[in-house]
C-alpha cells in the first residue's frame, strides 16, 4: 500500500525548496509548469488544467490573458455554488469548451474557504486512491498556500514593475514639453501594463497637431460611453458582445481639462483590480498635468509670435501701401494658416458686395457664393464673426468645406466687408486660430479703412461730380504716361449734338441727366479696356491704351449706335478719332488737336457719326 503520508511530505518538501529558491517570477504558467511534474511524478497524472478564479469565471491559466482563451472559460455564474463544492459534478461545463480528457476536480481553498481555484485532471488509479486518503485536504492546504505564495510574489512584483514604470513614465513627461512624446509615452505606459491588449489614444480637438499618429474624438458620432469618460473625467466600461469584448475608457485628466480618452480593448470578463485602475489613473493624470505644462509653454511661445505676426502686419499695413498691395500683404500672412480657399469681400454703395482679385476663384463660383451669403446674412444679424468647425452637423446639410472662419473689416463702427477662410476638414481651425486671425483683422481694418477713405477722397479730386467719369487733369497725367511708355494708344474726342438745344428746351436740370446717361453708356463700353473723362461741358474723352485705330474705330461706331438709344431726350454725338504709335511721335497736344480736327469734320458733315483724322469720313 502506497504511504500517503510520505507523498505528501515529499511533494511539501519539493515545493518548498522550490519557493524558497531564486526563482525569477514571471507568472501563474511558470508555477503551473513546476506543479505538472509533480502530479506526473506522484500520481501518474499526464493531463491536468489549473484554472483561477476570477470572480466571474474560471480562467485556464494557460490564457487566463488571453481574448482568444475565452471560449474556454467557464462562468461560476452558470453553476449550482452548493453542487460545485460536491466536486465533478460540473466536468462537463469543462468538457464542452474543450477539456475532453478531464474527468474529476479538485477545488483549491484559502483557510477562510474562499475558493481560490480549480484542478482540472484525467484521473489515475493512484491519484483515486489519494483522493480517498486523509491526506487530500492536506494536499489542498499545501497547493492553496503555494497559490497564495506564488499571488502574493506576483503582486509585489507587479507593483515593483508599475512603480518602475510611474516613475520612467513621470521623469519622461517632467523632461519634455513635446506633446507627440508625451502622447507616445501614455500609450508605451499602458501597452507595457496590458500586453496582450488593443491601446488606442482618442484626442480632442485642441490636441488636433498630433492628429497624424492618433485619432481626434468625434463628438458627434462617437461611442456614448467614451463620450462618457471624456465628458465626466470618470472611467468607464462598455461591453463589446459582437466582438466578445469590452472597452475601457480612462479619461486623460489635468488640472484644467480632459485632453482625450485612452480605449483599452481586453475580454468581455475583464476586470480592472483596484491597483490596475490606480496606475492606469496615475499614469494619465500624470500625462494630462504634463499636456497641460506643454500646451503652457507651447502658449507662451505662441502669444509672442502671434503679437510679432500682429506687429509685422500692422506695421506692413501703415507704410504707404496701396490697397491691393495691402490684400496682397494680408492674404499671404492669412495663408499661414493653411486654409484651402480665402476671400476677400466688400460691399459697395448699394449694399452689394465685390469679390477682390486676390480670392479664390472658388468664390465667383455658385458654390462659393453660398459661403458669401452665409456670412454676409450673419454679420448683417449682428453677429461679430464667424466661427463654424463642422458646417454639415450645424446645418445638415453636406458641403465641400466643413470649416468657416469669418471675420468683418470695419470702418467707423460700420462692416465695410469681410473675410473668408475655409478648408474641407471638419474641425480643422482651432479656437486659438479663429481668435489669432480675429485679432489680425480688427488690427488691420483701420489700415485699410484708411486706405479706402483715401481712394475715396483722391476719387473726388480725380473724378467730375456730375458724370462720375474722370477730370480732365486726371486723363492728361495717364495719357502722358501713356505715351512715355506704350507702343500704341488711341483717343477719342466726343460732343453732344445739339447740346445747347437740349438745355434751352428741357432745362439745365435735365442736361445734367443727359450727361449722366450717356457717361454711364461710355463707362459700360470702356469698362477696364481704358479711361473716360469729361473733358469739359459736353465733351468728353476716351484713351484706349495698347491699342490702335481699328480698336478705337469700333468702340466710335458703337457708341454712335448707343447714345441715341440711352437718353431721354434722344440725343446724338460726333467723335473725332485718332491713334498715336511709337515710329509716329507726338505729344499729347498734338494727339488732342488731331483729334479735334476730326471732331470738328464729323460735326461739320451732319453729326451722329466718328471721323478718324486723316481718313475719308465715316458716316452713319
Amino acid at each position: 500500500m502506497i504511504d500517503y503520508q510520505l507523498t505528501l511530505f515529499q511533494i511539501k518538501s519539493e515545493l518548498l525548496d522550490l519557493v524558497t529558491e531564486d526563482v525569477s517570477l514571471d507568472s501563474y504558467e511558470q508555477w503551473f509548469d513546476i506543479l505538472k511534474p509533480k502530479l506526473r511524478q506522484h500520481f501518474d497524472i499526464k493531463e491536468t488544467d489549473f484554472f483561477i478564479n476570477n470572480q466571474t469565471k474560471f480562467m485556464p491559466i494557460a490564457g487566463h490573458r488571453s481574448a482568444t482563451e475565452i471560449r474556454k472559460a467557464v462562468p461560476i455564474s452558470d453553476m449550482d455554488c452548493t453542487a460545485l463544492y460536491s466536486g465533478s459534478a460540473y466536468i462537463m461545463e469543462f468538457v464542452d469548451r474543450g477539456y475532453e480528457y478531464a474527468d474529476d476536480i479538485l477545488l483549491i481553498r484559502d483557510e477562510q474557504s474562499n475558493l481560490l481555484g480549480l484542478l482540472l485532471v484525467k484521473s489515475t488509479d493512484k491519484w483515486r486512491e489519494f483522493k480517498k486518503s486523509i491526506y487530500i485536504d492536506e494536499f489542498e492546504r499545501v497547493i492553496s498556500r503555494l497559490i497564495l505564495t506564488v499571488k502574493r510574489l506576483l503582486t509585489l512584483d507587479k507593483k515593483e514593475k508599475e512603480a518602475r514604470r510611474i516613475q520612467r513614465v513621470t521623469d519622461l513627461f517632467n523632461a519634455t514639453m513635446d506633446n507627440q512624446v508625451i502622447l507616445d509615452g501614455i500609450v508605451g505606459a499602458i501597452s507595457e501594463q496590458f500586453p496582450d491588449y488593443s491601446v488606442e489614444l482618442l484626442l480632442s480637438h485642441e490636441q488636433k497637431k498630433v492628429m497624424h499618429s492618433y485619432k481626434m474624438i468625434d463628438y458627434i458620432n462617437e461611442r456614448p460611453l467614451t463620450m462618457n469618460a471624456f465628458v465626466s473625467g470618470n472611467v468607464t466600461v462598455e461591453d463589446l458582445s459582437e466582438r466578445e469584448g469590452r472597452f475601457i475608457n480612462v479619461p486623460i485628466v489635468g488640472r484644467q481639462g480632459i485632453y482625450g480618452v485612452l480605449r483599452i480593448e481586453a475580454p468581455i470578463d475583464f476586470v480592472l483590480s483596484l491597483a490596475e485602475e490606480n496606475f492606469i489613473r496615475i499614469v494619465a493624470t500624470t500625462a494630462g498635468n504634463a499636456l497641460e505644462n506643454a500646451s503652457l509653454y507651447d502658449q507662451s511661445h505662441r502669444v509672442i509670435e502671434d503679437l510679432q505676426l500682429i506687429n509685422e502686419t500692422s506695421r506692413k499695413l501703415n507704410s504707404n501701401l496701396s490697397f491691393g498691395e495691402m490684400i496682397s500683404f494680408l492674404k499671404q500672412q492669412l495663408l499661414s494658416f493653411n486654409p484651402m480657399e480665402t476671400a476677400f469681400v466688400f460691399y459697395d454703395e448699394t449694399g452689394g458686395y465685390n469679390i477682390s482679385q486676390m480670392s479664390s476663384d472658388f468664390f465667383r463660383m455658385k458654390l462659393g457664393s453660398k459661403y458669401i451669403e452665409l456670412v454676409s446674412s450673419s454679420l448683417k444679424n449682428g453677429k461679430e464673426a464667424l466661427f463654424e468647425a463642422n458646417y454639415s452637423s450645424t446645418y445638415g446639410e453636406r458641403v465641400h468645406y466643413e470649416s468657416i472662419i469669418a471675420i468683418p473689416i470695419m470702418n467707423q463702427e460700420k462692416v465695410a466687408g469681410f473675410v473668408i477662410l475655409v478648408h474641407e476638414e471638419p474641425y480643422f481651425f482651432s479656437f486659438d486660430s479663429f481668435k489669432l486671425i480675429n485679432a489680425l483683422i480688427g488690427h488691420s481694418s483701420l489700415a485699410l479703412a484708411n486706405t479706402i477713405l483715401k481712394g475715396q477722397l483722391q476719387e473726388l479730386v480725380d473724378k467730375d461730380n456730375l458724370t462720375k467719369l474722370y477730370t480732365r487733369s486726371y486723363l492728361d497725367k495717364v495719357v502722358e504716361e501713356a505715351i512715355a511708355n506704350d507702343e500704341v494708344g488711341v483717343f477719342l474726342l466726343l460732343d453732344v449734338d445739339n447740346f445747347k438745344f437740349v438745355n434751352d428746351t428741357y432745362g439745365h436740370a435735365k442736361g445734367d441727366d443727359v450727361l449722366r446717361q450717356i457717361s454711364s453708356a461710355i463707362l459700360s463700353e470702356v469698362a477696364d479696356k481704358g479711361i473716360a473723362a469729361r473733358w469739359g461741358g459736353e465733351e468728353l474723352a476716351v484713351y484706349l491704351p495698347l491699342v490702335g485705330y481699328s480698336e478705337g474705330a469700333e468702340l466710335a461706331n458703337r457708341l454712335v449706335n448707343l447714345i441715341p438709344t440711352v437718353t431721354e431726350p434722344q440725343v446724338t454725338v460726333s467723335i473725332g478719332v485718332n491713334s498715336r504709335t511709337k515710329e509716329q511721335q507726338m505729344t499729347f497736344q498734338e494727339l488732342f488737336h488731331y483729334s479735334d480736327t476730326a471732331l470738328y469734320m464729323a460735326k461739320n458733315n451732319g453729326k451722329n457719326q466718328f471721323v478718324i483724322y486723316g481718313t475719308a469720313i465715316s458716316q452713319l
